[in-house]
């Protein structure tokens, strides 16, 4: 998906922000929310945003489930992540989030 494609267009919220947020930590609706905004005016763009939320890498079409299981499995390291899921194995752009879910844990 294209990082500038806006997603809620009352806020003007873009793929990459939401991405963002998840790097900083969120994984919830609300949490998006809070820090970007996003879902607040109309909030026609909120299943849109849980579909972003569920996916980590869209190379390899990894959900974030599968990366948090990976990690509660003992993955404590990226490439362990990778090496389990095929997560950050293409373009590398979603490692910045599964090394966010390694320090966080979900």
């Amino acid at each position: 998906m294209a990082g500038d494609r806006i997603i809620c267009h009352c806020k003007n919220v873009s793929y990459i922000d939401i991405r963002k947020a998840m790097i900083q930590g969120a994984r919830t609706l609300d949490e998006i929310k809070d820090m970007t905004g996003a879902a607040t005016g109309c909030g026609r763009c909120a299943g849109e945003i849980e579909k972003i939320l569920a996916s980590v890498c869209g190379c390899f079409n990894v959900s974030l489930e599968s990366v948090v299981n990976a990690v509660n499995n003992g993955a404590d390291t990226v490439e362990k992540v990778t090496e389990e899921t095929k997560a950050g194995g293409a373009c590398g752009r979603c490692k910045a989030l599964i090394q966010n879910v390694i320090d966080i844990k979900r």
